[in-house]
């Protein structure tokens, strides 16, 4: 089995140490090569991939192109999204990560992609934009509001290190109560009707960031919502 490369930055580094971890030959390129067969991947730009897919195809009939960019669409039998739904970082470990697999269905492919190690499920021929915003919501959503709590707790006189280890330990121990338990696993003010301390947090973030108090008023409004939507038993 074929493995080529394009792409040294965090996807690329990560999937070429994993591959190089399961002792799986592959050549890192610089450009796109001709002639050749099995895989390609493409870890590049969002505004890259659809020019190197064009090119890989025209060069390449028989290889299969593997990119990582769900806000690329590109339909073809032989190509495919891969697409990490985590934050990936130079280091990240992907034997830990599940994939999801987009494009036309081919059985030969998926078992050409099972031998890699990685590990992914096969979804649709293309995400569509919900998907996607799952994804805004889940990565950087998160860190928007995990950011703006340090910084809160900063500026309340908290250590960076205490104030790190504190918001980390409340938005993992969080989603453990949501992936356990549902809406039940929802807590905070909001979720228990104290209008009050809504009010007075509203007014003091108000002093400090009108924006941000914009969002953590209507945030709350929408757990409210969700919580009455979906009454606990």
């Amino acid at each position: 089995m074929n493995i080529f490369l394009i792409g040294q930055g965090n996807v690329g580094t990560a999937l070429s140490n994993f591959l190089q971890t399961r002792g799986i030959k592959h050549e890192i390129l610089e450009k796109v090569p001709e002639s050749k067969s099995g895989i390609l991947f493409l870890a590049v730009s969002d505004s890259a991939v659809k020019p190197l897919l064009e090119e890989t195809l025209r060069k390449n009939p028989g290889i299969f192109a593997v990119h990582f960019s769900a806000a690329t669409k590109f339909e073809h039998e032989r190509v495919f999204l891969l697409h990490p739904f985590s934050s990936i970082n130079k280091k990240t470990e992907l034997n830990q990560i599940l994939f999801t697999l987009w494009g036309k269905k081919d059985p030969a492919f998926e078992e050409i992609l099972k031998k890699t190690g990685l590990d992914f499920v096969y979804c649709s021929e293309n995400p569509g934009p919900l998907y996607h915003a799952s994804a805004v919501m889940s990565g950087n959503f998160t860190q928007f509001f995990a950011i703006h709590a340090l910084n809160l707790l900063q500026s309340s006189g908290f250590s960076k290190e205490v104030s790190e280890k504190l918001v980390r330990q409340l938005v993992i121990s969080s989603l453990d109560n949501i992936f356990r338990d549902g809406i039940k696993g929802v807590t905070g003010p909001a979720a228990r009707g104290e209008n009050e301390v809504l009010s007075n947090e509203i007014s003091a973030l108000s002093e400090k960031n009108a924006v941000l108090a914009g969002l953590f008023k209507s945030v709350n409004e929408e757990i409210v919502r969700l919580v009455l939507g979906n009454p606990k038993s």
